[in-house]
């Protein structure tokens, strides 16, 4: 600012804007800062003003001194294990016990599910270089023989109606966006004292529904793998000519960038309060937000990231099959 202060905007970026869902959720993401108060408030940044007028479209809020997103730390191995547990165990009181407010459901997450994936198929799947993948009925992933993305997709919707399972209660007020990087942690010589959150709202704009969607998303990170996409340290194999339905997609655990997330485990204490507080995991509804995740970013990525991320999502949508026939002793 023109006193020195400092402060964070967040603009929207038009043509430059990733996916088609930009300007959407950031106004999702205004009004999610507008309206949050209480408790809750404390875990953000500060709103300092907004505007959304004659095509412009952002907000600013308080610049948090001194502190470090958890994501650098977590790549960086700059935390201990008993620190990152007891940053888990921290991050899950917030989330879980002052986030996530009960609300009425406005929305259905599983329509806004089936409407996204399959805004996602019919987008890259009028692409020559992702068609075979979208529109086969059988690929070979990883030496296991799976339905093509759009075939696992038309049996969990139309032949089973699996997505039914994310709108189950509880319905709950979501970060959204809950991983690493959105996370900021004062740090010094001593251990983290207090987190904060930043940038609430998913890319696609949901903003409510079951509380699985945060852990879904935070273990995306934390596992390593959402690293891993971004920066390319993946194995992919089996697109363009020649390819025959054959198609590969693996986490390079191995490479130094994504080591320290097998050094430091960043779920477990996480998951265990999320069981903790709603019970076991659905894993269908798991592993169909696991799909939800790679398929939406996959429009909003190129290159590597976006064949790995289509690659992903097939595989979490024949996992989302298996445990619903196994669930359900379905053919």
């Amino acid at each position: 600012m023109s006193d020195g202060a400092l402060r964070v905007r967040k603009s929207f970026k038009g043509d430059q804007s990733t996916g088609p869902w930009g300007a959407a959720t950031l106004r999702r993401e205004i009004r999610y800062m507008e309206a949050m108060d209480g408790q809750a408030a404390k875990y953000f940044p500060k709103l300092l003003a907004a505007w959304a007028t004659s095509g412009q479209l952002g907000y600013e809020m308080s610049y948090v001194k001194g502190a470090l997103d958890a994501g650098s730390l977590a790549r960086s191995g700059a935390m201990t294990q008993m620190e990152a547990d007891a940053f888990q165990e921290r991050l899950a009181e917030v989330v879980f016990g002052v986030l996530h407010r009960p609300v009425a459901s406005q929305d259905s997450l599983a329509e806004h599910l089936l409407t996204v994936i399959n805004d996602v198929l019919e987008r890259l799947g009028a692409r020559d270089d992702f068609k075979a993948l979208i529109d086969a009925p059988m690929v070979l992933l990883n030496g296991r023989d799976m339905r093509g993305p759009r075939a696992a997709f038309r049996w969990l919707v139309e032949c089973h109606g699996a997505t039914e399972t994310l709108d189950r209660p509880p319905c709950v007020r979501l970060h959204g966006d809950l991983f690493l990087e959105n996370i900021l942690l004062p740090w010094g010589a001593d251990r983290p004292t207090e987190l904060i959150l930043i940038d609430p709202v998913s890319v696609a704009g949901i903003v409510q529904g079951h509380p699985l969607f945060d852990l879904v998303k935070y273990e995306s990170y934390a596992t390593g793998e959402l690293p891993a996409m971004r920066s390319e340290k993946v194995q992919i194999d089996g697109f363009g000519s020649g390819a025959r339905g054959r198609y590969v997609y693996r986490v390079c655990l191995d490479d130094p960038a994504i080591r320290p997330f097998r050094q430091i485990d960043w779920q477990r204490r996480f998951r265990a309060a999320y069981v903790l507080k709603y019970g076991r995991i659905d894993w269908v509804a798991y592993r169909l937000l696991e799909a939800y995740f790679a398929l939406v970013m996959a429009v909003c990525t190129k290159g590597v990231q976006r064949r790995a991320r289509l690659c992903k999502g097939t595989w979490a949508l024949n996992a989302a099959m298996s445990d619903w026939a196994a669930e359900n002793k379905a053919d």
